[in-house]
């Protein structure tokens, strides 16, 4: 059985106090930052895509297939950002335009048509390291199937940021993203996602 040992006054262990509370001088860091010095963070975004705004429409799919990190193979999705914008001067977009992020879509014109995501930049600018994961970008009434519907959003114009989501992709899980901009005016919008990857040297266990 181990125990902790009053270290005061060495070089190499910590002080225990009467109360059996350890006293240390730390600095802390996320795992996302961590994540970012070791090139494996990124930012992925579909650029603008035009919608007509007739019905909704899926305009990103991702699927976890990247090889393990140290035994870890997870990808986390810390936040989304949606934009929408008229494409006219003379167009206004609604104001209740909706977003839908749906758990493990498998099916759907998206992933059908496999339209690579022009956007996919990783947020350590010194490392080469790139995402292996399946990622699509949708169109006009592009549709994603057989998933469940996660999380809904209601959008205004210009850029909404969706943070805090920390959505867990084990290697094989999926994400899509559709919008519904709830008007026959049309808009340009676009999907960024940013995430990183997991690695197995940080586990808990």
């Amino acid at each position: 059985m181990s125990i902790l040992q009053d270290g005061t006054g060495t070089s190499i262990s910590a002080k225990v106090d009467k109360n059996n509370q350890l006293h240390v001088f730390s600095v802390s860091e996320s795992e996302q930052n961590a994540a970012v010095e070791d090139g494996d963070a990124y930012n992925i975004n579909t650029g603008l895509i035009a919608l007509t705004g007739t019905s909704d429409s899926a305009i990103l799919f991702i699927k976890n297939d990247e090889a393990p990190v140290n035994g870890e193979s997870d990808l986390v999705i810390d936040t989304v950002i949606i934009g929408i914008f008229p494409r006219t001067a003379t167009v206004e977009t609604a104001k209740n335009n909706m977003v839908t992020i749906i758990r493990n879509p498998t099916a759907g014109t998206v992933v059908d048509d496999a339209t690579a995501c022009p956007m996919k930049s990783n947020a350590n600018f010194g490392s080469s390291n790139e995402l292996d994961s399946l990622i699509y970008i949708g169109a006009d009434g592009k549709t994603l199937t057989d998933g469940s519907d996660h999380a809904i959003i209601m959008c205004s114009e210009g850029r909404t940021t969706i943070p805090q989501l920390h959505i867990d992709l084990p290697k094989g899980s999926s994400i899509g993203i559709k919008v519904d901009l709830n008007t026959s005016g049309g808009a340009s919008v676009y999907a960024a996602v940013v995430c990183h990857r997991k690695d197995g040297n940080n586990n808990r266990s």
